[in-house]
């Protein structure tokens, strides 16, 4: 028996949507993996590099790896060169003043709304990633220190539970950490302290405690602050800020 048009019509729409999913899927990884790459040094400020060259490194097709790359550019990541290919931006200190400046405020509802909204479970990883940042930055491991504030990120987006503040807030937090990751080894020291306002905040979140995760939210961005203008007074290269 032919099916009827309307349920052909069904299973295209569905199997067309899933081609998009499966599509959107790839380039959110690509853009991870991408953005691993330039927060962590690999890909270095000016350094060029080309679609083809990325897409073999990551093992992902050039089409997500090209959305994932028009997205960085619109973060401020990369920029795209006609004729010589995607230049990795520097990372500017001024900037990153200007960044914490809109930060604070989303951070401080984001934090908020976490308190407010977090599952049993993610409450419990609030508690647990508190006392795990803590131990990365006792044992000075910065690399470990920056993929727990990743998650961090991630986790408090997912208990706020409000997708425009996280989609707002994305690709300043990019910039903040690549900033910080460029810098941490003349901040070594300061790392126990960026570890002790994100465990406040995170247990504040366990606790449910909208008012004092805002606040802890306010002492994490004033660490952050003094930590770029730190920078911009002593750079980490050794010349003098402009």
């Amino acid at each position: 028996m032919t099916e009827p048009a309307s349920q052909r019509m069904g299973q295209q729409a569905a199997a067309q949507t899933g081609a998009q999913s499966e599509a959107g899927s790839m380039a959110d990884q690509a853009y991870a993996a991408i953005e691993e790459l330039i927060v962590s040094g690999t890909l270095p400020p000016r350094s060029f590099v080309s679609e083809k060259q990325i897409s073999t490194q990551l093992g992902i097709g050039r089409t997500p790896v090209r959305e994932a790359l028009k997205r960085l550019e619109l973060d401020g990541m990369v920029t795209i060169v006609p004729s010589r290919g995607i230049m990795v931006t520097e990372v500017d200190v001024k900037l990153q003043l200007y960044v914490l400046d809109v930060r604070r405020e989303l951070e401080r509802l984001i934090a908020r709304r976490a308190a407010r909204y977090a599952l049993g479970p993610e409450r419990e990883r609030c508690r647990a990633i508190a006392g795990e940042m803590l131990e990365a930055a006792r044992a000075g491991d910065g690399m470990r220190f920056m993929h727990l504030d990743q998650e961090v990120n991630q986790l408090l987006d997912q208990c706020a539970r409000n997708p425009v503040a996280t989609q707002t807030i994305r690709p300043l937090r990019s910039l903040s950490r690549r900033f910080w990751f460029q810098n941490y080894h003349a901040h070594i020291g300061s790392l126990e302290d960026g570890a002790k306002t994100h465990s406040d905040l995170m247990l504040a979140i366990h606790r449910g405690d909208a008012e004092e995760a805002a606040a802890a939210s306010d002492r994490l961005m004033a660490y952050v602050e003094a930590y770029a203008r730190e920078t911009l007074r002593y750079p980490f290269d050794g010349h003098a800020a402009q």
